[in-house]
């Protein structure tokens, strides 16, 4: 099974070692139309991921320089495979590797300041983590807006299985590149 066979579980982590191989058979495989697929729904995503920067980058600001268990830094968060098939549809500057070189090493992307990514290149589950005292500060929205923002978490998540599914779809009829 090669690093990007269609068989590989949307959930599965690539390590750095394998990280590079995984964009080259995407490159290499994916049918066209595929990809014009791919591009539209990552970039959908992306618009996604920006309604939900501005709300979550005050909250982060609030909470996280007091925190004392700093996720980015406890938690053991990686790209997963469909991460990787979005990064790609955006057909942008990729980030250096995964998260971690190994996995006892502290994010790569963490610095004393927060996140040096942009929220739309972090892992999924960057982009919408809620800890206790973001949750506290989400309680206090109107519910319009908490019924908002689940309708946009709820749209990334039909997305990101729409990408994996159009790149599934590509490689199992087994076409290539046109």
């Amino acid at each position: 099974m090669t690093a990007c066979s269609p068989l590989l579980s949307p959930w599965a982590v690539l390590d750095d070692a394998h990280w590079r191989g995984f964009f080259q058979g995407l490159d290499s495989h994916l049918q066209a139309p595929a990809f014009r697929k791919l591009r539209s729904l990552a970039h959908q995503a992306r618009q996604a991921l920006n309604d939900l920067d501005a709300f979550m980058s005050r909250y982060c600001a609030q909470t996280c320089p007091h925190c004392t268990d700093v996720c980015c830094r406890t938690l053991r968060v990686a790209y997963n495979v469909t991460d990787l098939v979005y990064l790609w549809g955006l057909h942008e500057a990729l980030p250096l590797g995964q998260t971690r070189r190994n996995d006892t090493d502290p994010c790569r992307y963490h610095s004393s300041s927060g996140c040096i990514l942009p929220r739309h290149l972090r892992p999924y589950v960057c982009t919408w983590f809620f800890c206790e005292a973001h949750m506290q500060l989400f309680s206090l929205e109107t519910p319009r807006f908490q019924r908002h923002v689940l309708a946009v978490l709820q749209e990334m998540r039909r997305l990101r299985s729409a990408m994996y599914e159009t790149v599934r779809i590509s490689f199992s009829t087994g076409g290539t590149k046109e």
